[in-house]
């Protein structure tokens, strides 16, 4: 690739930040906003990136711009918490996102929740952690799931057998539950977890 210029470097830079931060790309006229500058010059810089191979125009969209030999990320929304251990209410609205690499999420339609409690600790699920479920009810036995079961929001393991559902906690100070309502909303995915000095 050709080296860039200061401000080529500069403006490639807030590219990659914003999209980091939001998920999707700047328009130019935020581009403009951010350099102080015209559309016109925006459009040059983006035309030389392209170029210079940095960038790929996608298409004449606001948002038409890629970053070359960049991994894609979608913004999932963190939707509230799930129990691992007892029962927990989610929150239906998004209280912030995490970004997940489109690999991981294809075309599926996900949401995020946080852990709290320890049952699913011999899974490797453990408090704080940031669980990305698929939405989907259809899930086979062993599958990890946040289910609602009679009202309320946790996440265990799925088995069915004889007819009757169970879900169960991996952690064997928790006994399975076997309830007479549920409806399963999706199935483990992906977890993220942040490192804590």
């Amino acid at each position: 690739m050709e080296k860039l210029t200061q401000k080529q470097q500069a403006v490639l830079d807030f590219i990659k930040k914003y999209s980091l931060e939001n998920g999707t790309m700047p328009t130019i006229r935020e581009i403009a906003a951010k350099f102080k500058i015209t559309i016109g010059p925006v459009q040059k810089y983006l035309e030389v990136l392209t170029k210079k191979g940095y960038l790929d125009k996608k298409d004449s969209r606001a948002r038409g711009i890629e970053i070359k030999g960049r991994q894609k990320f979608a913004p999932v929304p963190i939707l509230g918490s799930v129990h691992a251990g007892t029962f927990l209410e989610p929150v239906e609205d998004a209280q912030d996102y995490v970004y997940i690499n489109t690999d991981v999420t294809r075309s599926r339609e996900c949401f995020a929740l946080k852990v709290k409690g320890d049952s699913m600790e011999p899974s490797g699920i453990v408090e704080g952690d940031t669980v990305v479920i698929s939405k989907s009810n259809q899930v086979t036995n062993g599958d990890i799931v946040v289910a609602m079961i009679e009202g309320e929001a946790a996440i265990k393991q799925y088995n069915k057998s004889a007819g009757r559902v169970a879900f169960i906690s991996t952690n064997p100070l928790y006994p399975p539950v076997y309830p007479k309502d549920y409806k399963v909303l999706g199935k483990l995915i992906y977890l993220v977890r942040e490192y804590k000095n």
